[in-house]
């Protein structure tokens, strides 16, 4: 997706929310944009462990890095972890045991 079709994209996915798919009761404001970089610092634990790094991008959007430079516009989280398969050709699997050993070794 291009960058201006993703700002027009407009609307929060579902985990976006917090909330199930049926409903969305946002948070709007500075709660909002805290939640979401909370979010992309617990994403970035796990993402590490692909050799990928999320960023937001306008509070609307994040931006997907890999090591190689690939970089990567997605609007949800679902799209995050299906780009990230693609930009470490490694499945984003979480019950993988070397990613749960990782999370769970103080400090992380």
């Amino acid at each position: 997706m291009c960058a201006f079709c993703a700002l027009l994209s407009g609307g929060s996915h579902w985990s976006e929310a917090g909330t199930d798919a049926a409903q969305s009761d946002a948070p709007s404001g500075r709660a909002r944009l805290m939640e979401r970089h909370h979010r992309v610092r617990i994403v970035n634990q796990v993402l590490a462990h692909h050799g990928c790094k999320l960023s937001d991008w306008n509070n609307n959007s994040y931006i997907l890095k890999g090591q190689r430079g690939q970089t990567s516009i997605v609007d949800s989280l679902p799209q995050v972890w299906a780009k990230a398969e693609e930009i470490s050709k490694k499945p984003a699997d979480p019950l993988d045991p070397s990613l749960l050993e990782k999370l769970l070794e103080p400090g992380v």
